[in-house]
């Protein structure tokens, strides 16, 4: 498998354990992360030491205590943000500005029709969750070593 930085976004992890086609992650922080000044606000930091559970098919290239990038393509970061933040923020705006000039109602009507609203959005999102286009699985590949 390719390692390409430029489609994927890439996390270091360490397997922990392996059952079949399921193998269990630890993420773990870069050294480069302790001498960084947004450190604190990075998800690479956040996510340290947390564990996950992806299925790859090659599993059997990989060892238990292996260190292995997980790789998630750049679309799919780009389509969950969208879901996440960028059209709840569509539909915010635009629900308030038609409320306000189509029924000319006060702020606190506005701002409550929009939790309103949110909360719709998410409950339909977390409805969907199993549907095929909220699909965003991860990959892992092997640690390539660095060219001399």
């Amino acid at each position: 498998m390719s390692n390409k930085k430029e489609d994927c976004n890439s996390s270091e992890a360490r397997i922990v354990k392996i059952e079949g086609e399921k193998i269990t992650l630890q993420v773990l922080q870069s050294e480069n992360c302790d001498a960084c000044a947004a450190a604190s606000l990075c998800e690479k930091t956040t996510s340290r030491g947390k564990t996950l559970e992806i299925i790859q098919s090659n599993y059997e290239d990989f060892t238990v205590g292996e260190k292995v990038l997980i790789n998630t393509p750049q679309s799919k970061v780009f389509k969950a943000l969208g879901l996440a933040f960028a059209y709840p923020l569509i539909l915010i705006v635009a629900c308030c500005v038609v409320e306000h000039y189509a029924f000319n109602l006060s702020d606190a009507v506005l701002a409550l029709s929009s939790l309103a609203l949110l909360t719709v959005y998410y409950l339909v999102l977390y409805q969907l969750r199993k549907h095929p286009f909220f699909n965003f699985s991860l990959y892992i590949s092997k640690i390539l070593p660095k060219d001399i």
